[in-house]
């Protein structure tokens, strides 16, 4: 909580200008030791990009995020101005709240002056007071013994008073639904909790009630059919308001779940529970990583043209919302569809759109007037005290941005990328997102969607950083610079960590890097088991560079070459003569150590636009993988060519990815053969993928055909569950452990048995702690990971027994789900 004391408020102030009232509460933070009083410059740049007038004489000047460096201990100053200064055109502020904030315990104080907000009277009597702790008291929650009582709005002619039944109050649902049924009526309908009242037919002003359950309001009209509306309302609150169990879900989310006390996964600070995707821990300020920006000019001449080209984004953007209802009400029902009535509702709030309104009446830009009216009333929510209302500010900026994207210019923001160490939260990040992020700077990932097998999750596995995946849209809404710590162990951000959250991490790195460097130490060992057995741990790899690294890492050769990587990033295919260089100098690299090269694998996410790849409705059952190739037979056989004359280079297997039927690699395997004899090279292993349900079916027979067997855990996972793992709700629940997974896994392993030919496996749960004791426990015999887990994964094997990993995929394979089998110990 912000301490505010009398020192930092002046009463009775004098300002000509906006920039004079901005320096006058600058320099009491200053005195105060709070601020760098360069700080004021910042808040100066803010003025320029946003208006930080609230309404009713309350203005909240603050600076930019980047400039947080300058403040020293989170405060704010309040200047008084009796007599007004000019805001901004039309805006007369009386009450400069300067918030100088490291990250968001500021936001009490937020929360009460919004309250003062639906005060006309309490802002007056701010504004005049002769006592600075009357400022003090109103904006701490504490009113001062001698306050008057704050005159309560005014009820309309016909009433009646009701309890709110919701255990979550007057959430966006219940409230979309009241709404709804208001705008049927031509009365004037208000809303009443205590001092506070509501435009019935506003979901904004409703929601600003902060009404929670059990709450006792007064609802009354005003008009020709208020008899009628008032029946109709209080039946709708006796029949519920269309509230559902799911509000329960919400506010759990909301409300930062943390684990019980004395468990390793309890902390003091606000928790965020995701899924543990890539292991370890960080401590650093949270970055909000954006793809893009909309840019608008923020004045515009003709008003009438503004006015109308905000009545057709707000259209354009409901009727989206309208197909998206449809779409999402077919294949989840009402409940779930729900949400975007209620992001209708806002498109459709008299209040915000009036606001915005005067400002295109006073010459701003469409764009401009729909983003400082729909972020102000955001803000609002944001700073509520219930959490489940105050998770509706997320709800309304989705639905203003929708809008804003249609008014502004969309622009990919290239300085949008951190600068300073940081936990990077984002939705979800694409290869070409990550392309772009420096490893040195980003100490954790955190994502809103995606699961273990998501991009995501693959890098952070092979840069060795720390990531959380799948905790919700929650992490949109933390503020850039955050305080926080990431535990990739267990799967939770934790946000405004206490001193003792961030001793433990801290405590928790120095005890990983110590087992790390015992790791290191002992990674050219092999990984042998307690009892004998022996598991190769190699590297899935790109290039020349990690081909080296791979043998420094501690790999016993290469499992997965990656040759798309060397199609990408230029506008035409290399030459056969380029790939052998790649490959002969990987081969050198490796000094007699086994690689396995996949085939070009391109489809599904992996495009390459140069190749003139087929537009196709559902790239991941089109044509992919091994069926490219086909489809391109120069390309493929081009690509042959270089593999076998590099085979003279030393140990090299081929493999082929996305084989689905058995004509698919007799096709591939003939091409093979004919490209050999060519060359005039030496036969070498030959494998596939078994990546598709279809393959694990046909498994005997393709057994016959090949050498061995790679399983990619991935692709397999996403088919076998028909799940997207980049699907931004369903990625999450795209587990390779899961295990209708594993019983695919362990049925392709009986066959390879069979057949007398070895199984590796190369996905992600291959680094997993206990993907890789369940996958050793089903008899692969190869585990392909990524560099920086090579050394830990043989570390683990070596203390483990095969009886005991047979008996626990044992265990695995009967388990109900994922969740279950991560269970087992």
């Amino acid at each position: 909580m912000v301490t505010l004391t009398n020192d930092l408020v002046a009463i009775g102030a004098k300002a000509a200008t906006k920039a004079e009232a901005i320096a006058q509460a600058v320099d009491l933070l200053t005195a105060a030791g709070k601020i760098d009083p360069r700080y004021g410059e910042s808040m100066m740049g803010r003025e320029k990009v946003a208006n930080t007038f609230l309404g009713n004489g309350i203005a909240i000047p603050h600076g930019l995020p980047k400039d947080r460096d300058l403040i020293h201990e989170t405060a704010i100053a309040v200047v008084q101005l009796p007599e007004g200064v000019e805001w901004a055109p039309g805006d007369i502020a009386r009450l400069v709240v300067a918030i100088a904030a490291k990250s968001d315990e500021h936001l009490k104080v937020l929360t009460n002056l919004t309250d003062v907000l639906g005060e006309p009277d309490e802002a007056d009597r701010l504004a005049t007071t002769k006592n600075p702790a009357d400022i003090v008291a109103r904006l701490t929650g504490a009113a001062p013994a001698d306050a008057a009582p704050a005159k309560a709005a005014e009820d309309l002619a016909e009433g009646f008073d009701i309890t709110v039944t919701g255990a979550h109050g007057l959430h966006a649902r219940p409230a979309t639904a009241l709404v709804d049924l208001a705008k049927g009526f031509d009365a004037e309908i208000r809303i009443r909790h205590g001092e506070k009242a509501a435009n019935a037919k506003s979901l904004i002003s409703i929601l600003k009630l902060g009404a929670a359950g059990g709450a006792e309001l007064h609802v009354s009209a005003e008009g020709a059919d208020a008899g009628k509306a008032l029946a109709a309302i209080r039946a709708a609150f006796e029949a519920g308001l269309e509230d559902e169990d799911e509000a329960a879900g919400e506010a759990a989310a909301a409300a930062a779940p943390r684990a019980p006390a004395g468990t390793v996964e309890s902390y003091d600070g606000r928790t965020i529970a995701g899924i543990s995707s890539s292991p370890g821990f960080a401590i650093a300020p949270v970055f909000q990583f954006a793809r893009e920006k909309i840019v608008f000019d923020p004045d515009a001449a003709d008003a009438e043209a503004e006015r109308k080209k905000l009545d057709q984004a707000l259209q354009t953007a409901w009727r989206q919302l309208e197909d998206l209802y449809e779409e999402v009400w077919k294949k989840s029902g009402p409940a779930k569809a729900g949400i975007f009535r209620a992001h209708q509702e806002f498109l459709d709030d008299p209040e915000m759109i009036e606001a915005a309104q005067a400002l295109i009446r006073e010459h701003r830009s469409a764009a401009y007037a729909w983003h400082e009216s729909y972020n102000e009333r955001a803000d609002i929510l944001a700073a509520m005290k219930d959490q489940v209302l105050a998770g509706r500010a997320i709800d309304l900026r989705d639905a203003g941005l929708r809008v804003l994207r249609l008014l502004g210019k969309v622009e990919k923001d290239e300085n949008l990328l951190p600068k300073e160490p940081c936990i990077l939260v984002a939705d979800d990040l694409t290869p070409s997102d990550t392309a772009q992020l420096d490893p040195a700077l980003v100490l954790g990932l955190c994502t809103a969607s995606g699961g273990p097998t998501s991009h995501t999750s693959i890098i952070a596995r092979s840069l060795d950083i720390p990531a959380v995946v799948g905790a919700g849209m929650t992490v949109m809404e933390v503020a850039a610079g955050t305080p926080a710590v990431l535990d990739g162990e267990h799967g939770l951000l934790i946000l405004d960590p206490s001193a003792a959250d961030k001793a433990r991490a801290s405590a928790a790195l120095v005890d990983l890097k110590a087992q790390r460097e015992i790791e290191k130490r002992d990674c050219f060992k092999p990984a042998l088991t307690t009892d004998g057995k022996r598991v190769e741990v190699v590297a899935n790899i790109s290039d020349v560079s990690e081909a080296i690294a791979a043998v420094n890492a501690g790999g016993e050769g290469v499992g997965l070459l990656r040759t798309e990587f060397l199609f990408v990033n230029r506008d035409h295919p290399p030459s056969e003569d380029e790939q052998y260089e790649i490959y002969a100098a990987m081969l050198e690299a490796l000094n007699g150590l086994p690689i396995i090269i996949r085939t070009l694998d391109v489809g599904g996410d992996k495009e390459i636009p140069y190749l003139r790849m087929p537009v196709e409705q559902n790239p991941f059952l089109g044509e992919r993988g091994i069926r490219f190739c086909l489809a391109h037979e120069d390309l493929f056989r081009s690509q042959l060519r270089a593999i076998f004359r590099a085979s003279a280079n030393g140990p090299l297997r081929i493999m082929f990815p996305m084989i689905a039927m058995t004509h698919e690699l007799d096709a591939a395997l003939k091409i093979a053969d004919e490209v050999r004899i060519e060359v005039g090279a030496e036969p070498v292993e030959m494998g596939i993928m078994i990546e598709i349900p279809s393959a694990v079916m046909m498994a005997p027979e393709l057994a016959k055909k090949v050498d061995f067997f790679s399983i990619g855990t991935n692709d397999l996972t996403q088919y076998a569950l028909a799940m997207d793992r980049m699907h931004p709700v369903l990625a999450k629940q795209a587990d390779g452990l899961h295990p209708a997974v594993l019983r695919l896994i362990d049925m392709t392993v009986k066959a390879a048995d069979a057949a007398g030919i070895w199984v590796g496996a190369c996905g992600g749960i291959a680094a997993d702690p206990i993907g890789a004791s369940v996958l050793s426990g089903l008899g692969v015999v190869e585990l392909s990971v990524s560099i920086p887990s090579i050394a830990a994964v043989k570390a683990q094997l070596r203390r483990q027994s095969m009886a005991d990993n047979r008996a626990l995929a044992k265990r695995a394979l009967a388990c109900p789900d994922a969740a279950a089998v991560r269970a087992l110990r």
